[in-house]
């Protein structure tokens, strides 16, 4: 059976409490629910990792004040996003978290440059009036293969239940 998670419960029910001082656009531009699930990792991850542990406390302050971070001055606001990317950089490097569809988008991208240049080389050296469509080919190629190849990494990454 799973750990409990009290900790984090805690943290949602204090998070809840102050929802309805909350714009509904702010609560998901600010990516509060993205915070809760933040919460959940690090009281998951607490009993092995001291940073993790640490990071409770820290968490436990952004929640109590998190309609005035959210509400108040531009500065107030850039704090809570940076206290959060810090937290979330951890999880990131130390228990290999990665956000929904990150590697299906780096792969694209990968596969969109790489294919581009790659077809777009050899359809010039075949014959230089073909630059256009080994350009046009190479995007098509390499999104659908950067795409597919990501999909799967996010499947896998899914599975082992390291999705954010």
């Amino acid at each position: 059976m799973g750990k409990l998670k009290v900790w984090s419960q805690g943290i949602k029910r204090t998070i809840k409490e102050q929802k309805k001082d909350i714009y509904k656009q702010d609560f998901k531009f600010f990516k509060i629910d993205r915070f809760e699930k933040i919460a959940e990792r690090i009281d998951q991850y607490s009993d092995n990792c001291t940073e993790c542990e640490n990071f409770k406390i820290e968490i436990e302050s952004i929640s109590k004040r998190l309609s005035e971070y959210i509400n108040g001055s531009p500065r107030e606001r850039l704090e809570y996003e940076k206290r959060s990317e810090i937290i979330l950089k951890h999880l990131q490097n130390k228990h290999g978290l990665v956000r929904a569809g990150y590697y299906s988008a780096v792969y694209s991208l990968a596969g969109f440059s790489s294919g581009i240049l790659i077809l777009t080389l050899i359809a010039y050296l075949i014959n230089p009036v073909f630059w256009k469509f080994g350009l046009l080919a190479g995007f098509t190629v390499g999104i659908i293969a950067g795409r597919i190849y990501g999909n799967k990494k996010d499947k896998e990454k899914k599975k082992a239940n390291l999705i954010l």
